[in-house]
């Protein structure tokens, strides 16, 4: 029997810092995945993350966040440049920057990008008290180039994974801070639909979709 599918159950999973299964549709990347807000994040949970996901582990806030913290969409400097921005299924990539917190030893390994993690959810939370702030704090607190990449969600003009996971945040009462990564598995391609819904059963996740989630908006 699989996982009661309703977006009130994922709601208030991500709202106890739970796991969240979410799919963005046919008609965009076609993609699963897992979603939790990121002040829960443990090394642990990255490991397991890694291990059982497989894909790329970002951590998400809204676009105006990462602007109020001096980040800009790097799809705007690369196309100053000259480079194509476009993705397959026609939008920017919302990726803002790449950071690692200063007391990382590589930031790569589980318990750095855990640190990088939790203290990105600690600067957002502080921006949305006091944006100065939390902008110098950031620069204080992070370097760049790293190992997280972060994410601007562009609520009401895109409608990606990125955006999506900000809506059930805001949906749960929690800040805007999650982390996102694909569910690959074993696959030299994205995970199936149906066996996504296998393991969101066997593990007691709920999995929602785009179609579910854009209730919200």
């Amino acid at each position: 029997m699989l996982t009661v599918n309703t977006l009130e159950t994922a709601i208030q999973a991500l709202k106890r810092g739970g796991l969240v299964m979410l799919y963005d549709g046919d008609d965009r990347e076609a993609e699963i995945d897992f979603v939790v807000r990121a002040d829960a994040v443990t090394p642990q949970l990255v490991r397991w993350l890694r291990k059982n996901a497989g894909g790329l582990l970002c951590f998400a806030t809204t676009k105006e966040i990462g602007e109020s913290l001096g980040l800009t969409f790097l799809s705007d400097v690369y196309r100053r440049l000259g480079f194509s921005t476009k993705a397959p299924y026609g939008d920017e990539p919302a990726f803002m920057g790449y950071v690692n917190h200063v007391k990382t030893k590589t930031g790569v390994r589980d318990t750095d990008k855990a640190l990088t993690i939790r203290e990105l959810a600690r600067v957002v939370e502080l921006a949305l008290k006091n944006p100065e702030t939390a902008y110098h704090e950031f620069r204080r607190s992070f370097y760049m180039p790293g190992h997280v990449p972060v994410l601007g969600a562009r609520a009401g003009t895109r409608w990606g994974h990125t955006e999506l996971s900000i809506l059930l945040a805001q949906a749960a009462g929690v800040p805007p801070a999650v982390v996102i990564i694909e569910a690959l598995g074993d696959h030299l391609e994205a995970m199936p639909f149906e066996e996504a819904e296998k393991l969101a059963a066997s593990l007691g996740v709920p999995i929602v979709t785009s179609k579910d989630v854009k209730t919200l908006a």
